[in-house]
C-alpha cells in the first residue's frame, strides 16, 4: 500500500538524510512553508521545537507525499506554530526588480540589498533539501541556496 502525506499545518517529520542521519521538518502554517531544524533541537513540553529553525522554505509536495519523510511523529498544535518568514523575488532578468514577500502574499518593492539575508521564494524538491541539511551538517555553503541567493 502507497502511503500518501498531506500538508497538515503543525505535522513534525523526521527527515532522514545520509548515513542514518536526520532533521525535523514542521509544517507551518500555510502550505507549502516548511522550517527545518537539526537534529539535536530541543522540544517544549507541548512538543514545539525551542528555537530558530535551520531554515525555512517552500516545499514542493512530492518531496513528503510519497512518504518518504514518514508519517508525522507528532501534530503540533497551530498556535504554537512559528511565524512563516519573509522571502524575496528578484528578477531573473532586472536584478534591481526585487521584492520582498510577506508571509501574506504581499509584495513589496525592495532593493536587492535590502533581500540579503531573506531566502527566496523558490520551491525546493526533497534532494536539495536533503543537501542543504547535509551541507549544513558539515559546516558547509549549500551550492543550490547559495546559486538562489540575492543578486547584488
Amino acid at each position: 500500500m502507497i502511503m500518501r502525506i498531506e500538508f497538515v499545518p503543525g505535522s513534525l517529520f523526521e527527515v532522514p538524510v545520509q548515513n542514518h542521519d536526520h532533521a525535523f521538518a514542521l509544517m507551518l502554517a500555510e502550505f507549502p512553508y516548511v522550517a527545518f531544524y537539526a537534529k539535536d533541537a530541543s522540544f517544549d513540553d507541548a512538543g514545539a521545537p525551542i528555537g530558530a529553525p535551520m531554515f525555512t522554505i517552500l516545499v514542493a509536495k512530492p518531496a513528503y507525499a510519497s512518504g518518504g519523510w514518514g508519517r508525522p511523529v507528532r501534530q503540533l498544535a497551530g498556535d504554537s506554530l512559528p511565524a512563516i518568514p519573509r522571502f524575496f523575488w528578484q528578477s531573473p532578468v532586472k536584478k534591481s526588480d526585487c521584492k520582498i514577500v510577506e508571509p501574506i502574499k504581499r509584495r513589496v518593492p525592495a532593493t536587492p540589498s535590502e533581500c540579503v539575508g531573506l531566502e527566496p521564494e523558490a520551491i525546493w524538491s526533497a534532494g536539495h533539501i536533503v543537501s542543504r541539511i547535509v551541507d549544513a551538517y558539515e559546516g558547509r555553503p549549500n551550492a543550490f541556496a547559495e546559486s538562489l541567493r540575492v543578486k547584488l
